[in-house]
């Protein structure tokens, strides 16, 4: 599973699937990129599940702590339950 901004494959710490979306600890760049593109950026924030192909991603939570930064990913559409 990979969590995609963009274009842009973004590598997370932990990535952890939850009943309908993942749950992303991310720091530096990474963290910056989910940042931007929440809030105001025009890139889409995905999740590439082996098999499922890219699901689009609505991030619903950010709880920022020390040196990284745990983001929840909710998964938008039809489709909202990743496995």
């Amino acid at each position: 599973m990979e969590l995609i901004v963009g274009t842009t494959r973004i590598v997370a710490s932990d990535l952890q699937v939850t009943e309908g979306g993942v749950i992303a600890r991310l720091s530096g760049a990474a963290l910056a990129s989910v940042l931007d593109a929440t809030f105001g950026g025009t890139a889409a924030v995905d999740v590439w599940a082996n098999g499922q192909g890219v699901r689009p991603m609505t991030v619903t939570g950010i709880h920022m702590t020390g040196n990284s930064s745990t983001v929840t990913l909710t998964a938008a559409g039809a489709q909202a339950r990743l496995h």
